[in-house]
């Protein structure tokens, strides 16, 4: 038998409404609806990483961390961010939780930049994959 924990939606909600506010000055906000999305696209992929994860989740520092990048606009914005922190839970299991959350997410959007905000493209390489990439495109690999 399965457990998952399945976030309350309620404070991620609240949280992403706080966010909009920050954002709102680089063009960038969230409907209702799209706060919605992204709160279920959380538990999706929580559950598909088999992750457990309490508080208001990673979404609001991916937010931070990525709302002056000059790639993300607004008619894909939630997509993107969906997608993001899809990418940062896969990368998160992938590096054994050895990694802090305040390394991995200037990784992301480094590679972000780097990939012009092509999300699938970047959906498609792994942690090491990327690091590998970044350090030969630096010419320290």
């Amino acid at each position: 038998m399965e457990f998952f924990i399945v976030p309350q939606s309620g404070g991620t909600l609240a949280t992403l409404e706080a966010a909009n506010r920050e954002t709102a000055r680089y063009g960038l906000t969230l409907t209702r609806e799209e706060m919605a999305a992204l709160a279920e696209s959380r538990v999706r992929a929580l559950r598909d990483t088999g992750r457990v994860e309490l508080g208001e989740g990673i979404l609001p520092r991916l937010i931070e961390a990525f709302c002056d990048s000059p790639h993300l606009h607004q008619a894909d914005y939630a997509e993107t961010l969906g997608t993001l922190q899809e990418i940062f839970y896969r990368w998160k299991n992938e590096a054994g939780d050895r990694t802090p959350d305040d390394e991995l997410l200037p990784l992301l959007r480094r590679a972000f930049d780097r990939a012009g905000g092509g999300v699938g493209y970047l959906a498609g390489f792994s942690l090491a994959e990327t690091v590998r990439l970044l350090r030969e495109e630096d010419g320290r690999g």
